[in-house]
């Protein structure tokens, strides 16, 4: 009996401190959007553009309202947001520069696989870099994409 017991007391225990260790990491929520402008509400709105959740998911994050692109090209600033350093750095300026094929970048821990390492599950889904699939994808950085060649798919209701 008091075998048991101690066994009970190590399985709550153990149970307990994984619950504590999840609730002290946030979630966290990154959307990237190509020519936004400041048209969502939360940022001034446009009246033609009615962003409900957009505007509801930012009054319970944090807003960047200064926030600005690295670069007017999607690859040079999408590969700045991803890498951390300025296409001045890295040396891409065009959509046909991959970070990967340069030698001192291939083995570079993009912001996915930072938090992968961290213990998140990183997803992601449209157009992450210049192209939704293939070479310029990024792919293995990602615990699930979920593109189609246009744009994005929502994951599987049992993945939800």
């Amino acid at each position: 009996m008091p075998r048991l017991v101690i066994q009970v007391a190590l399985c709550l225990v153990f149970l307990w401190s994984g619950q504590t260790q999840a609730a002290a990491k946030p979630n966290i929520l990154f959307i990237a959007v190509d020519d936004l402008n400041d048209w969502v509400g939360c940022l001034g709105g446009h009246p033609q553009a009615k962003t409900p959740n957009i505007d509801a998911l930012a009054k319970r994050g944090v807003l960047f309202e200064q926030a600005h692109c690295a670069a007017p090209l999607c690859s040079p600033s999408r590969t700045a947001v991803m890498m951390g350093l300025r296409p001045s750095t890295t040396g891409i300026y065009g959509n046909l520069n991959w970070f990967r094929d340069m030698p001192q970048y291939e083995n570079w821990v993009t912001l996915p696989q930072y938090f992968r390492k961290h213990g998140y599950l990183a997803w992601g889904g449209g157009k992450l870099y210049h192209q939704a699939h293939g070479k310029f994808s990024d792919a293995a950085a990602w615990d699930h994409v979920y593109s189609t060649r246009t744009g994005a798919v929502p994951p599987p209701k049992s993945e939800r």
